[in-house]
């Protein structure tokens, strides 16, 4: 294969890839890290071709424009690769700080023709692959633990890559003018061809990770209340499975809340059932203020949820739910011209690992329940006792009056 074949083929190739990577960036354009990708697969484009009129167009776009377009497609890379693993605000000015510098040396390194100045944009390209490593490896959880280690791979082989060619350079082609004699050198060229077959890889592992995005997001759909964003009843069983097992196998105490709007319909009759969403996920992101964050909430009805509470113990479960309770009926969520004011009712159990959670669920609703029938805006707590293998029953018992609590034992 001579040079003028291989890029022909090379920017025939990524020219499909840019065009499907910058269609699915566009069609799921909250996919961030899809984007750095799209424009990663563009600049790196303009790149092949720059690099491919070498000898046709002046040296300081053939070699320069194009050396500088070969750095940022790997940054850009980068950040995209960081977006899915990271997930977190991205860097604004240190990596284009980074990179401005490193333009500037090599232009004027270029520029004043110094030995070696092709190095500057290669070892720049070797960090950068390494920093995109170190990310990869370090981050990446599930459900990207596969993909984030197949890329690092390609990541690390990139790099390996630009430091052959670093070699080469420093052998060969010292001076940047030296670089239109190797075009028929096999060694430049299949230096070329590998860090094409490697881009290559690196754009399945980009649509690998959206692929697995969007099972994430579907995932994660089929587990949340679409409205609140807490979890839906079928995903709390699952939860509660778990943390019923675990709680037998290391003796740790578990909890759970039962918690129910005080008179939601009538919010919605009279303010309309926009307010009642409003009201709903006012107080979801409430309530999730105060969980930790082992807590688990979700909506299992119209008005009703159920938090679930990891090695919390009643008296503990009673705690929280009087503090949410007490931050609830402060609350003012804003909505129209008047803000929404909410009290609710709230009953507590504590799990008994002979019975499992549902009855434990069973006997928190019955507890919230009894709040409803005895005042709403109430916390309460049922004792159960057990009579020939089988839940007897609920002792009630009176209200007691606290000064700075509205809890009820029974």
């Amino acid at each position: 294969m001579d040079y003028g074949t291989f890029f022909f083929t090379n920017i025939a190739s990524v020219t499909v890839i840019a065009v499907c990577i910058s269609l699915l960036a566009w069609n799921n354009r909250r996919v961030v890290g899809l984007r750095f990708f799209a424009v990663a697969q563009i600049v790196g484009l303009s790149k092949l071709i720059l690099q491919g009129l070498e000898g046709k167009i002046p040296l300081f776009f053939a070699s320069l424009c194009a050396s500088d377009l070969y750095l940022l497609s790997i940054l850009l890379q980068c950040m995209g690769l960081r977006w899915f693993v990271v997930r977190k605000s991205l860097p604004r000015f240190w990596p284009w700080i980074a990179y401005a510098i490193v333009v500037v040396a090599y232009g004027g390194a270029f520029i004043a023709g110094l030995p070696y100045s092709y190095n500057i944009v290669n070892l720049s390209f070797i960090a950068i692959s390494g920093v995109s490593v170190c990310l990869l490896l370090k981050h990446a959880d599930t459900p990207f633990f596969t993909v984030a280690r197949v890329a690092a791979g390609v990541a690390a082989l990139q790099g390996c890559v630009a430091l052959y060619r670093a070699i080469l350079t420093t052998l060969r082609y010292i001076n940047p003018q030296q670089a239109l004699h190797a075009h028929t050198d096999p060694c430049w060229l299949y230096s070329l061809v590998a860090a094409a077959f490697f881009a290559s890889l690196m754009a399945v592992c980009e649509l690998w990770f959206l692929v697995t995005e969007l099972n994430r997001e579907l995932a994660e759909q089929a587990r949340t209340d679409p409205l609140t964003g807490a979890l839906n009843r079928r995903a709390m069983e699952e939860v509660a499975l778990r943390e019923t097992a675990r709680s037998a196998r290391y003796a740790t105490p578990l909890s759970m809340i039962v918690l129910d709007i005080d008179k939601f319909k009538r919010l919605n009759d009279t303010r309309g059932h926009a307010a009642g969403d409003g009201a709903l996920q006012g107080l979801v992101r409430c309530m999730q203020s105060i969980l930790r964050k082992q807590d688990q909430l979700a909506r299992t009805g119209g008005e009703e949820f159920a938090i679930l509470l990891p090695d919390t113990t009643g008296s503990e479960a009673l705690t929280i739910a009087e503090r949410i309770r007490k931050v609830v009926e402060e609350l003012e969520i804003p909505y129209e011209s008047e803000p929404i004011k909410l009290t609710v009712c709230a009953g507590i159990a504590q799990l008994d690992p002979e019975a499992g959670w549902e009855a434990m669920m069973r006997r928190a609703d019955a507890a919230m329940y009894e709040s409803k029938q005895h005042g709403r805006n109430l916390v309460s707590t049922l004792s159960v006792f057990r009579l020939k293998n089988d839940w007897a029953g609920i002792r009630l018992g009176k209200i007691e009056s606290l000064p700075a609590a509205r809890c009820r034992y029974a």
